[in-house]
């Protein structure tokens, strides 16, 4: 179970590494759910569980280092973190 976690969060950490948050220039446009998730986990790490879209939000829910389940709104046309 541990080398499970273990290899997640690596294929995680390495695909947020190759990937960053691109701000949509036009307003149809928008994030990608790959985008928010890396966000959220870049700004507090842990492990990302789930990602479901609404009209102009992603709800990203993770794991924290800490062991905390948390989930964050990411707005799909800018890909900043409000909650």
């Amino acid at each position: 179970m541990i080398l499970r976690v273990i290899l997640l969060t690596f294929l995680v950490s390495v695909f947020a590494l190759s990937t960053t948050v691109a701000v949509a220039a036009d307003s149809k446009k928008t994030i990608s759910s790959q985008q928010a998730a890396n966000a959220v986990k870049k700004r507090y790490g842990g492990t990302v569980l789930k990602v479901q879209k609404d009209k102009s939000t992603y709800k990203v829910k993770i794991v924290k280092p800490n062991g905390q389940v948390t989930s964050k709104k990411v707005n799909a046309k800018t890909g900043k973190i409000e909650k």
